[in-house]
């Protein structure tokens, strides 16, 4: 039976967001380690680090749903001020979880982080990795009317906000640690902050291995950025990462993406332009070597039958001349 999450903010409400988020932190419990075949960057640190950066995100996201309650912001409000709450969010997460690991990262790095693929990225994708999910747990399923996901009627399964709310948390993460791990620093410096803060998982034992990690990861972070991004857009899909027993997996589901089209890179649109080239042009190619192939294959059939009629011919004269 399909349970739906409440469309008015109430009692209700306020008991589905509470029992949200006790099943998202029994889940910190599960198998938090990487099983699909993307890179993460926190897939390079332990299970307990990457829990307590989890639990980071969570408690500030609890406490930005406290303060957006109390100053009492309207949903237009929301919608016009979501990149913004969505960067806070990202770098109270990073100042608490450095408070956490006695570290510093200088504002400037920060900075400079803002212009790498992954962070342009998430805050390309603000309005489905956020905004959705804010009005979800404030306002209910009637205070949404991007219709972004075709649900009839406001009936937004249960499971669709906790699918939300895990892929924010596991997407910050990600993140977080991208920054951590890009900060200004050697390789040496690098192996060595991972090594004496105890945060490194045991796989990673020498600085070769991280410095390999770091280059795949970066390339991997490229690559989603400029060519599968784009073509999750064109196909109105959204990647979402989710908690599981198993570990942690990602899936796509639907989302009305036509404005994110506007505001791509002159590289992701040309990505996009050869998608609809292939789309228009590799199936009449396919239906020309299909028809080469049939014209071959009866020229080769038309050829053994005739040789085979000459040989049997030659036979039977042969037989009759004994």
């Amino acid at each position: 039976m399909i349970t739906y999450w409440p469309s008015q903010a109430g009692t209700q409400l306020n008991q589905q967001v509470s029992g949200l988020f006790k099943k998202i932190y029994i889940k910190l419990n599960y198998n938090l380690y990487n099983k699909t075949s993307q890179i993460l960057s926190i897939d390079i640190v332990n299970s307990y680090v990457k829990k307590e950066l989890f639990k980071v995100i969570l408690l500030e996201l609890e406490i930005l749903l406290l303060d957006i309650t109390e100053l009492d912001v309207s949903i237009k409000d929301l919608e016009v001020l979501n990149k913004r709450v969505l960067v806070d969010l990202i770098n109270k997460s990073l100042l608490s979880f450095q408070q956490i690991l006695n570290i510093e990262i200088s504002q400037e790095h920060i900075d400079k982080s803002s212009t790498s693929t992954l962070y342009r990225r998430i805050i390309l994708e603000h309005q489905l990795l956020l905004q959705n999910l804010l009005i979800y747990l404030i306002f209910g399923t009637s205070g949404d009317q991007t219709e972004t996901y075709l649900f009839p009627n406001n009936k937004i399964p249960v499971q669709h906000v906790e699918i939300l709310l895990d892929n924010l948390v596991i997407q910050i993460a990600d993140l977080i640690f991208y920054i951590l791990i890009n900060a200004d620093h050697s390789m040496i410096d690098l192996f060595y902050f991972l090594k004496v803060h105890k945060i490194c998982r045991n796989t990673y034992v020498s600085a070769r291995s991280i410095a390999t990690f770091k280059n795949n990861l970066v390339w991997n972070k490229y690559l989603c950025y400029y060519l599968q991004q784009p073509r999750i857009i064109y196909n109105n899909r959204y990647q979402v990462w989710i908690f599981s027993t198993k570990g942690l997996h990602c899936q796509y589901i639907y989302a009305y993406r036509e404005h994110d089209l506007q505001v791509l890179s002159s590289f992701q649109v040309f990505v996009i332009i050869l998608l609809e080239l292939q789309d228009f042009i590799l199936p009449k190619i396919q239906s020309i070597f299909l028809l080469i192939g049939k014209v071959w294959i009866y020229i080769f059939r038309y050829a053994i039958m005739n040789s085979f009629k000459v040989i049997l011919k030659s036979i039977a004269v042969v037989m009759r001349t004994k």
